[in-house]
């Protein structure tokens, strides 16, 4: 599923089309990348879209000095993909 999700914003980007991803794919993402479903609640804090989330998580889109700070406030550790 994370390959599908993750690869699918590849392709979009390529494509030059907006992305897409299921609210269900990107809960069963969100909830793997996070250790659970209380990643949802840390999202809402950080203001992030799941497609963001997904981008930021993977390294398609680089995490701010202030999104570190906040990050690592709420205690959220990135599980290494690779």
């Amino acid at each position: 599923m994370v390959e599908v999700a993750v690869h699918g914003l590849d392709l979009a980007d390529a494509l030059g089309r907006e992305p897409w991803l299921t609210s269900q794919a990107g809960d069963l993402v969100r909830e793997l990348l996070l250790g659970g479903p209380d990643g949802a609640t840390a999202l809402e804090k950080l203001g992030w879209s799941q497609l963001r989330f997904l981008r930021k998580a993977t390294g398609r889109e680089p995490i701010t000095e202030e999104e570190t700070v906040e990050v690592s406030r709420l205690g959220i550790q990135w599980l290494t993909l690779g």
